[in-house]
């Protein structure tokens, strides 16, 4: 199973590459909002910020390929001492989208990473000093977040501009998982995996 969840990413992941690239002249810039106004909304579930999360977004660069987010996210109390809440930063940056069927495009890579702080009685801000140094390369309410991912997107004809509804799936871990791995020769890779799904709509 492991070796067939490592093909299949392998996969995943080189096809983009070997896919002939799009003309230059479709990756016409979308008119941009005001510097201040988002570009888009963005909501999540899981992904480790939360059971539910959303928050707005802005696009940069060439082509808009760039992404930045502000998220906030919480989990319900389910077993925990309370209810958590997560505010979340991410950057990424996705490929180009393409044409698939029927006026849907796909964007084969979504990769990226995300900061996120966590407030919840089981989590501790400064490290905790029952911990022995270097147990923890971080405070337990602070994640580094590395994903990679990919979307299905459809444009649709506004009175101004056109928008677009956009579907994605990441895989993703944290940086504390990374380091388990590293420590426990007997953790696999897809035990580190988790899995997300988002729904991002342009303003």
């Amino acid at each position: 199973m492991r070796y067939l969840f490592s093909l299949c990413l392998s996969v995943w992941l080189a096809f983009p590459f070997i896919s002939h690239a799009q003309d230059a002249a479709d990756k016409v810039d979308r008119p941009k909002n005001a510097w201040y106004a988002p570009d888009y909304v963005v909501a999540q579930h899981a992904g480790l910020i939360g059971i539910l999360a959303a928050g707005i977004g802005y696009d940069f660069g060439k082509h808009d390929r760039t992404n930045a987010e502000l998220m906030y996210g919480f989990t319900p109390n389910y077993g925990f001492k309370n209810t958590t809440h997560t505010f979340t930063t991410r950057i990424y940056y996705q490929s180009h989208p393409k044409p698939l069927f029927k006026g849907f495009q796909i964007s084969w890579i979504r990769a990226g990473a995300g900061i996120s702080m966590t407030i919840g009685e089981q989590f501790e801000t400064f490290f905790p000093k029952k911990y022995p140094n270097g147990y923890y390369i971080w405070p337990t309410a602070t994640r580094i977040l590395p994903f990679v991912g990919s979307a299905l997107r459809r444009e649709f004809q506004g009175k101004k501009r056109p928008h677009f509804g956009e579907l994605y799936g990441e895989i993703g871990t944290t940086d504390v998982m990374i380091v388990d791995k590293y420590r426990n020769k007997g953790i696999s890779v897809p035990d580190i995996l988790n899995l997300a799904v988002g729904l991002r709509y342009s303003l």
